[in-house]
């Protein structure tokens, strides 16, 4: 409060300066005003750098925006660095009010860098000010405008720790109204509700405060659909306002009671009585911020473009889109766009929305799919600011819904023009809407080894990694701790952030550009000459299909009424595989006519030559499907055998996506790994009939570990001798590794998780580990099942170990048998030992599962030999075979040799 005081003191003793040179600060302030560089001047020949902070500081208050960069520039322009307790208190403020006219001229993502560092500054350097307003209020609120709620409800609680801590009631109030914002945002409508009452409880019925709570709970009830409660409370609250506004504060309330009366009469279809409300809003932002709230003002706008459009006014809705843009810096003068200067913004990616819509309308198609487009690069440079899984995943879900429409668009365009352009444009937007969070896992893994670990930084984010691992993994394990944990756990994920971000200022190499990563034509360059993909795209409407064949885009087809296709293959998938064999074997015709319907409506309209060797990339519940036991003839027979499984024709492999596919391409390993062996790969297993006391014995296990030792030389661990520690060495340091044991997904987040003798891991536990093998096999059931994540795909056993760096995995979909899982998995190493491509041998020992004498004819059945499937990018290992090692052939030579010139030497001696 003193600074405050003392700044205003100062604010107003520089008034007449301001006065003076208002008319030379038009646009820019490159040149300063005559006084105030004077001043500035005379400050630093007398070394005192607090009042020269606090100038700069008060001129800029006077122009916040024309006066932004010479704000910005003032850590640069400054002499040196603070040192005694005022000057850090001065230069506290002075990021502070950096992270303000940031987000006052709309710039979001730099408002919440400015904020960043000046919490990360009060950290550091223990600075003595109460930072609740100056900085964590302002920074949450900025998470929230941008749409990573999570992140906004971390900082929001350590403003509301403080509050309680220091009896401040109004200040817990307002925080408990920022909490009840950002829990509606996600859905929760329930703590929402919960935080407002808990903040009325804080302030008289009277208080100036209990307006911005009504507001809230105004939002809140307008969410849930109950429209008349939202009317009257909110018609009430701008009731209350009335010749109340005393400043800027209580204008900013009184703003957005204007726009959620508007929201809420938009939603009762009122639209004369929303329209009047958002021009209100307008005016209030003109009459006290001169039309610079340039947020709430392109909000605002975009709304009454909304009126527009639900009454079919196109082109009058498209001028107000435009205004917004304007509004937001993106419309030149010939209302030409500039996709250059897109940035990451929730408003931004509306209007561009709201403006598809617009020229669906008008029926301009290809203008409709350039404005999904960008509002899709909008959102996924929003994207890329994320730290949270679940804010990522949330935002793949919203894109998905976008990427639809987007797709449909292009289709139509391609059926009616024949441009090629159309179908690279599907196949991008099907890339945008799949793995995403997987394929900045995989990166990440990738670039921390471009450079030397000695980096201190570096070294840093493996430390909080670790940390975090820890913490994660004590929350799985005792429940009862869980909300420490997860205390502890989001502190040091929010101080990783920070130690990403100074990497990624450090070594600018190490980012990616959005556009230029999810370009068709590079994604499409890199991939191998012969590689032959299938993807698909499942959406609520219908679901698409690409082919992609020695680089070029062969077609696309459409299979229209997507909720009966998946719930249809949902349906088979449960009663056929998720429940054992007992379906197939009671009723085998049924099965194989509900197998061919499925091929058909996926594959019918592709032909291919026979043995061609397909990638297919799934999606939603064709995630669960394995194609190769798909029936591809609808003549039936009795003999199981001879059925005309897709096994039989074509070698099929599986990618989460194109791209996370290429990036898998590369190995995660370090320097020291390429140059140890002898020309062969390291295998090494880890086998547990039952770990300790507490797990069902699995004696196939041991049989598999012995067939395994006639083909294969390595590593092989039994039970007590395949702890944690076991696994972590063997990940490191194996080239194949594999894994027979209990699996399963633990916890409300349903982590991936193995089974050891002595205890569990989970897969977040290994990200920070330096290397990781090129094939891990995982012989236990389920292991590429998991939980759907909508826009994500299914969180399995695989997809954790491919996020860890793992080139591929051959895992299982469903509860294997443990006799036909074992003999194909050896006969796949025999496969691989032989030279073959890793999904070659997997694809020929089910085949010949299917041409050898079997105890029963049941058992060639799908269920019995179709479980496991390869995912990844696809490879020949040299793997040493059983017997001696290279390297004890070698060694031999080499005491011969040692033993002939010994003798030689005796005898000439």
């Amino acid at each position: 409060m003193e600074i405050l005081i003392r700044k205003m003191i100062r604010g107003s003793l520089f008034a007449f300066l301001l006065l003076f040179s208002t008319f030379l600060a038009a646009q820019k302030t490159e040149v300063l005003p005559a006084p105030i560089k004077r001043s500035l001047d005379s400050l630093k020949r007398s070394n005192n750098l607090s009042d020269w902070i606090y100038t700069r500081i008060d001129y800029t208050q006077a122009h916040p925006r024309e006066t932004l960069s010479f704000l910005m520039n003032s850590s640069a322009d400054a002499w040196r660095g603070p040192k005694s307790a005022e000057e850090m208190q001065a230069w506290l403020l002075l990021l502070s009010h950096q992270g303000y006219n940031q987000m006052y001229a709309g710039n979001i993502l730099n408002s919440i860098n400015c904020y960043e560092q000046a919490y990360n500054y009060w950290l550091e350097h223990h600075v003595d000010m109460d930072i609740s307003d100056f900085v964590l209020k302002p920074w949450a609120n900025n998470y929230t405008r941008l749409g990573d709620y999570e992140k906004a409800i971390f900082i929001q609680q350590k403003t509301l720790n403080f509050a309680l801590k220091e009896h401040n009631d109004e200040l817990t109030a307002s925080t408990y109204n920022n909490l009840g914002i950002s829990y509606r945002s996600i859905g929760d409508f329930k703590k929402a509700l919960e935080c407002i009452q808990l903040g009325k409880q804080k302030v008289k019925s009277t208080s100036p405060l209990s307006i911005l709570l009504n507001n809230t709970l105004a939002d809140i009830y307008s969410d849930k659909n109950e429209l008349k409660e939202a009317e009257a409370v909110i018609s009430n609250n701008i009731a209350r306002q009335k010749n109340t506004i005393k400043n800027e504060e209580t204008a900013y309330w009184l703003l957005s009671s204007y726009i959620t009366a508007g929201d809420v009469h938009l939603a009762l279809k009122n639209l004369p009585r929303s329209a009047h409300y958002y021009q209100l809003a307008l005016k209030t932002n003109e009459q006290y911020y001169k039309g610079n709230r340039l947020r709430e003002k392109a909000r605002i706008i975009t709304q009454l473009g909304k009126i527009k459009l639900s009454t079919l006014q196109g082109k009058a809705a498209l001028s107000f889109f435009n205004q917004t843009l304007s509004t937001l810096g993106l419309l030149n003068s010939e209302g030409q766009i500039n996709p250059n200067k897109i940035f990451g913004d929730n408003r931004l990616q509306d209007v561009f929305y709201q403006r598809s819509l617009v020229y669906s309308l008008l029926g301009e198609e290809k203008e409709a799919l350039q404005n999904i487009r960008w509002s899709l690069l909008a959102g996924d440079k929003i994207r890329f600011e994320l730290a949270d899984v679940k804010t990522k995943q949330r935002f793949q879900s919203e894109t998905k819904q976008m990427a639809e429409k987007a797709i449909a668009i292009a289709f139509g365009l391609l059926e009616k023009t024949k441009q090629q352009h159309y179908a690279e444009v599907i196949l991008n937007l099907m890339e945008q809407t799949k793995a995403r969070t997987l394929l900045d896992d995989i990166r990440r893994n990738q670039q921390q080894l471009i450079l030397q670990t000695k980096e201190p930084l570096f070294i840093q984010k493996q430390n909080l990694e670790s940390a975090i691992a820890y913490q994660e993994k004590m929350a799985l394990q005792d429940p009862g701790d869980i909300h420490h944990a997860a205390k502890t756990s989001a502190d040091l994920k929010f101080k990783l952030e920070y130690v990403n971000k100074k990497i990624r200022e450090r070594y600018p190499a190490l980012a990616w550009n959005v556009a230029t990563e999810l370009n068709t034509e590079t994604m499409l360059k890199r991939l191998p000459a012969k590689a032959h993909f299938i993807e698909f795209f499942s959406g609520s409407s219908d679901i698409y299909a690409i082919e992609i064949n020695n680089r070029q885009l062969k077609q696309v087809t459409r299979i229209k009424h997507a909720a009966a296709v998946k719930q249809r293959i949902s349906n088979f998938v449960e009663t056929y595989y998720s429940h054992g064999p007992e379906a197939m074997m009671n009723d085998p015709k049924a099965f194989f006519d509900a197998s061919y319907r499925c091929y058909q409506t996926l594959m019918g309209d592709f032909s291919f030559p026979k043995n061609e060797h397909l990638i297919i990339v799934p999606d939603e519940a064709l995630g669960k499907l394995s194609f190769e036991g798909l029936i591809t003839d609808q003549s039936y027979q009795t003999v199981i055998s001879k059925w005309p499984f897709l096994l039989k024709k074509q070698n099929i492999a599986y990618a989460f996506s194109i791209q996370t596919w290429i990036n898998q391409s590369k190995r995660k390993h370090n320097s020291l790994s390429e140059k140890r062996g002898l020309g062969t790969e390291k295998f090494a297993g880890l086998f547990i009939t039952h770990q300790g006391d507490n797990k069902q014995a699995i004696p196939a296990v041991a049989l598999e570990a012995a067939s395994l030792k006639k083909l294969v030389s390595g590593e092989f661990l039994m039970d007590k001798d395949a702890g944690t520690k076991d696994f972590l060495k063997a990940f490191e340091q194996a080239d194949v590794l594999h894994i027979s044991s209990h699996s399963y997904l633990s916890g409300v987040r349903k982590e991936p998780t193995l089974s050891f003798y002595d205890d569990q891991v989970f897969l977040f536990e290994l990200s920070a580990l330096q290397n990781a093998p090129g094939l891990v096999v995982l012989s236990a059931c389920r292991t590429a099942d998991g939980m759907m994540a909508d826009g994500e795909g299914i969180i399995s056993l695989s997809r954790g170990f491919a996020a860890i760096g793992t080139q591929g995995t051959i895992a299982t979909l469903w509860n294997v048998n443990d006799d036909a899982a074992a003999k194909i998995t050896a006969e796949t190493y025999k496969n691989l030992l032989g030279g073959k491509e890793i999904s070659r041998s997997l694809h020929e020992a089910k085949l010949n599962w299917l041409n050898s004498p079997q105890q029963s004819a049941n058992q060639y059945l799908p269920y019995y030999w179709d479980a496991l499937i390869f995912m990844g990018y696809d490879q020949s290992i040299n793997l040493p075979k059983a017997g001696w090692s290279p390297i004890y052939y070698y060694s031999s030579f080499i005491l011969i040799g040692l033993a002939a010139a010994f003798a030689f030497y005796r005898w000439k001696k």
